[in-house]
């Protein structure tokens, strides 16, 4: 989101310690376990048309993304070299509060969720039908709306970053959408799920994760086995680790906290799950530029 704390970006330099593999793996054992880690640079020489990116979903061996507020209604396809290779434009909605992209089959969905100020009561997800994108370079089509509303929101204040029910994160799994939010006043993250109708849905509370950071995107793996969400707290990004969870679950297991420190002031805003599960993050500008970068989880999994 433009409206975060970047406002007085510092810079430092971090010297981590390494761990050996035994030590990493009885980390493990114990919940919300750390490590620190600096991800690996896939390009920082990304387009000025992404310079806002917020959601991001793999697709046709391309990261897509969407910018959030008020920027165009576009998603973006670019490859490993930070190159534009497709554009494709929303013709029936605005971009109110983009945050977030979700994938399934037949559908990509938008997360229209975005609420800085928590007084939105137009809160949606917008599907789009993959065969609608085509082959070419430019395309366009319309969308199908989801309405969403937060069962436990009665106040409507307008607060800027002092409530907890902003929401920039949600994935796809099975036939329903799961939200995680962004809790600007406790640093908590709630879950809620959808059905994927054509309806509007008023959803439900369906767990609490005391994440101890501002969640910002969220993915799950191939196999549903592992779930990533991406967030920041005070200037440094960080990314927790979901995994031994029984179904949707995903709070019920165990998690691992990576500390990304070493990006310094970087915006942390989308993760998705790529070729093969290869897991990546991308960063907004601020006073660093837009990138993507790469994150070796596989080395913290191993038993």
């Amino acid at each position: 989101m433009k409206y975060l704390f970047y406002s007085s970006l510092f810079s430092f330099l971090f010297l981590g310690a390494c761990r050996s593999n035994k030590s990493i793996n009885e980390q493990l054992k114990v919940s919300n376990a750390s490590i620190v880690y600096q991800p690996i640079l896939v390009s920082d020489s990304l387009s000025v048309k992404v310079n806002e990116q917020s959601g991001l979903m793999w697709y046709k061996n391309l990261f897509w993304i969407n910018n959030d507020s008020d920027c165009e209604p576009v998603l973006y396809a670019y490859n490993r070299d930070g190159v534009i290779k497709k554009e494709f434009e929303i013709t029936n909605a605005k971009n109110i509060d983009w945050e977030d992209l979700a994938a399934d089959q037949n559908y990509i969905y938008i997360g229209d969720f975005g609420n800085n100020f928590g007084n939105r009561k137009d809160l949606r997800v917008l599907r789009l039908k993959k065969d609608d994108l085509g082959a070419s370079e430019f395309s366009k089509a319309e969308v199908e709306v989801i309405g969403i509303e937060w069962a436990d929101q009665e106040d409507f204040t307008r607060h800027l970053q002092k409530h907890d029910f902003d929401c920039e994160a949600f994935l796809s799994y099975g036939d329903s959408l799961f939200f995680f939010t962004k809790n600007w006043a406790n640093y908590k993250t709630r879950l809620y799920s959808a059905s994927k109708n054509i309806e509007v849905q008023k959803l439900k509370v369906k767990a609490e994760f005391n994440a101890n950071m501002l969640v910002t995107g969220a993915d799950i793996s191939s196999d549903g086995k592992l779930l990533a969400l991406v967030g920041y707290k005070d200037y440094l990004s960080y990314i927790i680790l979901f995994y031994e969870f029984e179904g949707t679950n995903f709070f019920g297991g165990k998690s691992l906290r990576i500390d990304l420190s070493p990006l310094g002031g970087a915006q942390t805003e989308g993760i998705v799950f790529g070729e093969n599960d290869s897991l990546y993050i991308s960063t907004e500008q601020t006073k660093l530029p837009q990138s993507i970068y790469k994150v070796e989880y596989e080395q913290w999994m191993k038993n």
